[in-house]
């Protein structure tokens, strides 16, 4: 099976640990290795040597190369700006078609955390089944509570069943859902968390993006027939100025008749904010957790988070978030962590790029 890892994005509501010039996914939030590593980590039994696969921006060149040594260089495939995973993908394809023409692929986000590695390889293996009879496979997260924050996938009728899990047609894919309809989908028991998680023949993607975004596939044969020449790199730029902005839900997913989900509890999460990582860093929501110096007074329920050395000291604080870099402080309840985006927001239109 081929990997492949989406490593852009900025992770700017885990600000301001997560920069510009080093965002989440090369930082090591809960382990000595970074979410990057990690990411790979757990699919290296699935592996084959010099199959894995990472597109990201050029910014971030480099950070790959330090933290992936066993990458070959050409694997690490640069856009020249984001415009969204529709086009990640695609580009990332039209190069790893080059060498396995009818490989599977799988891909992941560079910034997930997944606690319960072997299921999640079970359940890769499973979409793989799948995915070499046309199908394009998602992986449908068991909610573990009515999250209003991600997208649902609707399981239809089960196709088959393969390495410990079941495979479904998907019935539907529901936009991010109000609490009652959260709540509604959680007791009704067939829909899932959409966790952004794919695998699917390279060649069937490829068919259905000429099927579903025919435009996207006319850049990308213009970007294919450029591949060993001098002029690659300006093809690429000249032509991803004009590429549509646009998902791979919404510009495949959610067109296409041969879509197919594996439901797997595998102990996902997207670490978005700040408030999910102090409750991925706990089990108990009373307890504080603390990095760094530190001394509290009546303090519960909070997250202090410094690496710049400097103590800390609280005095009736309950339910914060307290995060020291040395040149940002954040301070905001836990219930607030959404709105770090705000803020990240506000410095970049204010032009503050030396805390961006």
């Amino acid at each position: 099976m081929d990997i492949l890892v989406l490593a852009g994005g900025t992770g700017s509501r885990l600000w301001p640990r997560s920069r510009r010039t080093k965002p989440k996914q090369f930082l090591p939030l809960l382990s000595n290795r970074t979410m990057l590593q990690e990411t790979v980590d757990r699919v290296r039994p699935l592996m084959e040597e010099g199959r894995v696969f990472v597109v990201t921006g050029s910014d971030y060149e480099e950070l790959i190369r330090e933290q992936l040594h066993d990458v070959p260089r050409n694997n690490v495939i640069l856009e020249p700006s984001g415009r969204g995973t529709a086009s990640a993908i695609g580009l990332a394809a039209i190069h790893m078609r080059r060498s396995a023409p009818d490989a599977v692929m799988a891909v992941l986000s560079a910034d997930h955390l997944i606690l319960r590695n072997e299921a999640f390889r079970q359940a890769l293996q499973a979409a793989e089944v799948a995915a070499r009879e046309g199908y394009l496979v998602t992986l449908g997260v068991k909610p573990s509570f009515a999250n209003t924050g991600y997208g649902y996938i609707q399981c239809g009728d089960l196709i088959t069943e393969a390495h410990n899990h079941k495979i479904h047609r998907v019935q539907r894919f529901a936009e991010k859902p109000d609490h009652d309809t959260a709540e509604r989908y959680l007791a009704q028991g067939n829909y899932f968390w959409n966790a952004g998680i794919f695998v699917w023949q390279t060649k069937t993607f490829l068919d259905a993006i000429s099927k579903h975004m025919p435009e996207l596939r006319n850049q990308l044969n213009q970007v294919q027939a450029s591949f060993g020449k001098s002029r690659y790199h300006d093809t690429l730029a000249q032509v991803w100025d004009n590429v549509e902005n646009i998902t791979v839900d919404y510009g495949i997913m959610e067109r296409a008749p041969n879509v197919a989900v594996v439901p797997v509890d595998i102990g996902w999460s997207d670490v978005g904010d700040w408030h999910t990582l102090t409750t991925l860093m706990s089990d108990d929501d009373s307890a504080n957790v603390v990095i760094g110096p530190h001394v509290e007074v009546d303090t519960k329920s909070t997250l202090i988070y410094s690496d710049s050395g400097r103590m800390i000291a609280t005095i009736g604080l309950d339910g914060f978030l307290v995060v020291d870099t040395g040149d940002a402080l954040l301070i905001a309840p836990r219930d607030r962590a959404q709105d770090v985006k705000k803020i990240v927001d506000q410095l970049r239109t204010e032009g503050r790029n030396d805390v961006l």
